[in-house]
């Protein structure tokens, strides 16, 4: 590896923080040939998540792209699924032929991008790098692609020191046979001393239940209950 790769990475690696890491990756991507280059930081599982953006694209590109074309962004739905480079090429962009005519307006004619995606944590980072001249080629894929993946786990566990903890998906809320039972006759309106008679069991026995079941759905009493198990799936 050349000795100014390895130092740039280098530096990378010791940034402690995104604002930091940036100018060096920009520096980077200036060595190896790209004009332009940008970060992309989305959650693909949190929809109400805004993806986060650091580049030096112009203003005008970045307006641009925000007004027009970021809902429907094939480096963004691809780089969300895999971490194959994407290529920028008319056809990969054969769906949103007006934002592959913007990029070459605004000097990003040819590029890439490519994603490290944290499944665990809920995190795709993305680089894309950019310049007005000069097809990408495959030698310079093969050279780059790993020492950019490299970077991409380091800029993504900045990222995640940022963010604030993916909250645990809470524990499925299981029923007994009993409450399964008692649940549904409530759905249909009967009273608990009806289901006592229709189930062959205390009034209180029903009550004790119905209060299980209103425990479990956090409900704030029979009804709400009743409505959070039909949600669940069980009515």
């Amino acid at each position: 590896m050349e000795r100014w790769k390895e130092y740039q990475i280098e530096q990378l690696t010791r940034a402690k923080e995104i604002d930091n890491a940036f100018p060096i990756l920009k520096n980077f991507a200036n060595n190896i040939g790209f004009q332009y280059c940008g970060i992309q930081v989305s959650r693909p599982r949190l929809p109400s998540f805004k993806p986060f953006f650091i580049n030096n694209f112009t203003p005008a590109w970045n307006e641009e792209y925000q007004n027009n074309y970021s809902a429907d962004d094939p480096i963004t739905n691809y780089c969300q699924r895999s971490m194959l480079p994407f290529l920028w090429s008319r056809k990969a962009f054969s769906k949103t032929p007006l934002m592959w005519s913007a990029l070459q307006i605004h000097g990003m004619a040819y590029g890439w991008s490519q994603s490290f995606l944290d499944e665990k944590n809920d995190v795709c980072c993305t680089i894309s790098v950019a310049r007005p001249h000069c097809e990408v080629f495959a030698l310079e894929l093969y050279d780059q692609y790993g020492v950019l993946q490299y970077v991409l786990q380091h800029l993504c566990a900045l990222f995640l020191i940022a963010f604030p903890p993916m909250l645990a998906k809470p524990p499925p809320i299981r029923l007994s046979d009993r409450e399964l039972e008692i649940v549904r006759w409530c759905a249909k309106g009967k009273t608990a001393s009806e289901i006592g008679l229709i189930l062959s069991v205390a009034e209180r026995t029903v009550n004790y239940h119905i209060k299980n079941l209103i425990t479990k759905f956090n409900a704030c009493n029979k009804m709400s209950a009743v409505i959070a198990a039909s949600k669940a799936g069980y009515l």
